[in-house]
């Protein structure tokens, strides 16, 4: 597994993008350009996302774990974007959340205690085995 440079990280995590996602059910493939997580039970979202467009996907798992068809949407983050969305169970789809600028702010000042619940993303540091 590749090591991140501790400055690098330091930078990403002050300056990149998070996406929050809340109620994603466990299994479900979700995925950012060209990385894919397998869902774990404390997925949140991922954090440490580079300025600039990215694909973000994502696919429903049955109980018997077949996968349904890849749907996504294209997100432009910019320098500490947070991007709140949640899990519309009825759709089987993400679906943003409102939120004002205050509650931004807020998720902001909480990435830092809740960073271990965020997959993390960086090109040229991807551990595949990772489960969030």
């Amino acid at each position: 597994m590749a090591v991140m440079d501790p400055e690098v990280a330091k930078r990403l995590h002050n300056e990149g993008a998070t996406l929050i996602v809340s109620d994603v059910p466990e299994g479900t493939e979700f995925g950012i350009d060209y990385f894919s997580f397998n869902i774990g039970p404390r997925f949140k979202g991922i954090k440490m996302i580079p300025i600039g467009l990215h694909f973000i996907y994502y696919s429903a798992v049955n109980r018997g774990g077949q996968g349904a068809p890849r749907t996504g949407l294209f997100l432009f983050s910019k320098r500490q974007d947070v991007f709140v969305m949640r899990w519309d169970q009825t759709n089987e789809d993400v679906v943003e959340v409102d939120v004002n600028e205050e509650e931004k702010d807020r998720y902001r000042q909480g990435i830092n205690s809740h960073s271990s619940l965020l997959g993390f993303f960086f090109p040229f540091f991807f551990n595949p085995n990772r489960t969030c």
